[in-house]
């Protein structure tokens, strides 16, 4: 059975923020969930993806991480990825809009901003703003993350940042 989950109490709980500014966003309210070993682990998530770097445990050692651009093995390889972005897009917020957990999995809706300010994968600062919604899909067990699959239009991504599919 799956359950909606406050997201915005979710990531408060963290510690980590969605925005620059430390306020987090919410689209609408959603029920509690009751499903509290997995909103407990994502919390943790969250936090890692802020920066939270006490929280790693909650990733598994064979952690993947796959998305439209490529894939990331491990947590260091979390972490670097993240570094990488925080250096191009020094203002990157990743907002939580939903988020629905059951037994061993989560998926949840997000949006991804931030200014395209330093090189990323070889690509030139722009100066460029990005706004990307996107949705993932968490898989757990035994209290830890084991893969994240995130699915998003990487060519509107690269198109924002005046980069063309040619």
């Amino acid at each position: 059975m799956h359950q909606f989950v406050d997201a915005e109490r979710c990531v408060q709980e963290s510690g980590a923020t969605n925005e620059p500014s430390g306020q987090a966003r919410r689209r609408k309210p959603m029920p509690k969930a009751t499903t509290p070993d997995v909103e407990q682990v994502m919390r943790d998530y969250f936090a890692v993806r802020h920066g939270d770097r006490s929280k790693l445990d909650v990733l598994s050692e064979s952690f993947t991480f796959t998305h439209p651009l490529g894939e990331i093995h491990g947590p260091d390889g979390l972490l670097e990825a993240q570094r990488e972005n925080e250096e191009a897009m020094p203002d990157i917020s990743f907002e939580v809009d939903e988020l629905l957990v059951g037994d061993d999995v989560a998926m949840w809706e997000w949006t991804m901003t931030g200014t395209h300010e330093g090189e990323w994968q070889g690509i030139p600062p722009t100066g460029r703003e990005i706004e990307v919604r996107g949705m993932s899909i968490t898989e757990i067990a035994d209290g830890e993350v084991q893969a994240n699959r995130a699915y998003f239009d990487s060519q509107a991504f690269l198109s924002q940042l005046g980069v063309t599919g040619e």
